[in-house]
């Protein structure tokens, strides 16, 4: 007979128990990338109790007109009992509350329980490394056309990071970058180029060493990813199987496509989504 299961928000103190779950299910999480995870002001994390241990985690994640769910997670010894299940709908539960969409990226089985939800494919996302990457090379500097860009030092440019962001998931993702935008690398159009000066591109290296990189022109999407490849070489390039430039260049880079999520949503298609600007995603488990 199992015990029944105590669903309820996530308290400070359960926080090392969460990261064990996460780092367990998903590797290479820092403690640092699962801080902020569950202390984002866009984000609400639920948990579940089994005979007063932490046995399970779900996060909803909060961008306005769509939401995402993210590190649903359930250990070992309490799969099969349809823990998964009771997590994903709390958390859906919350998100729906605002969101007119809701979006999550699903690994192997976990599918069917988002199918049994109503969730429906919106695509794949494959997931590329460098085999064997040498050892880290430091910062490198600027790509080229890009320049640093700090959050009190040039607002403007951090508001056209957010613009090209926005063109580019049709999701308002600010309380999320706005935390990243002081280590934000951006990339201007050429200055031949009709629209010089605006922003074609940005690279935000989070503290823990991943990122997004988002692109309106491969050109400039090549620098972004060469340049964040010579500060973490083994960083994994999550992006859609839409972004046929992004799989060219990642295989003209030596990367190898070693698994997929499946992008799945509850909801009307968001509108304004370019998967084809999209080179390295920055999901809800940030990184």
């Amino acid at each position: 007979m199992f015990d029944t299961p105590d669903l309820r928000a996530y308290g400070p103190a359960d926080f090392p128990a969460v990261l064990g779950l996460i780092g367990e299910a998903f590797g290479g999480e820092t403690p640092e990338s699962v801080r902020f995870a569950v202390s984002a002001s866009n984000t609400t994390t639920f948990v579940a109790q089994v005979g007063g241990r932490l046995a399970g985690v779900a996060m909803a994640i909060a961008f306005g007109r769509t939401a995402w769910l993210g590190n649903v997670v359930v250990s070992p010894t309490h799969r099969r009992r349809g823990l998964g299940f009771a997590l994903t709908e709390r958390a859906l539960q919350h998100a729906r509350k605002e969101a007119e969409t809701v979006l999550l990226l699903a690994l192997g089985d976990a599918q069917r329980v988002y199918e049994r939800l109503g969730f429906v494919d919106d695509g794949l996302y494959g997931t590329w490394v460098r085999p064997d990457p040498p050892a880290a090379a430091g910062q490198s500097a600027s790509a080229a056309h890009g320049s640093q860009v700090g959050s009190a030092q040039d607002r403007a440019a951090a508001e056209q990071c957010l613009a090209l962001d926005r063109r580019a998931t049709g999701e308002d993702r600010r309380a999320y970058l706005d935390h990243f935008m002081a280590v934000v690398r951006i990339a201007y159009a050429d200055d031949a180029e009709e629209h010089a000066g605006a922003a074609a591109g940005y690279s935000a290296r989070l503290p823990w060493g991943t990122g997004a990189i988002i692109a309106d022109d491969p050109r400039v999407a090549a620098s972004l990813v060469g340049d964040m490849l010579l500060a973490f070489p083994g960083t994994r390039f999550e992006f859609p199987d839409a972004n046929e430039a992004g799989c060219r260049l990642a295989s003209g880079l030596g990367l190898v496509r070693v698994k997929e999520n499946l992008r799945m949503r509850l909801g009307p298609p968001v509108a304004g989504f370019r998967p084809q600007c999209i080179y390295k995603a920055l999901t809800p488990a940030v990184g």
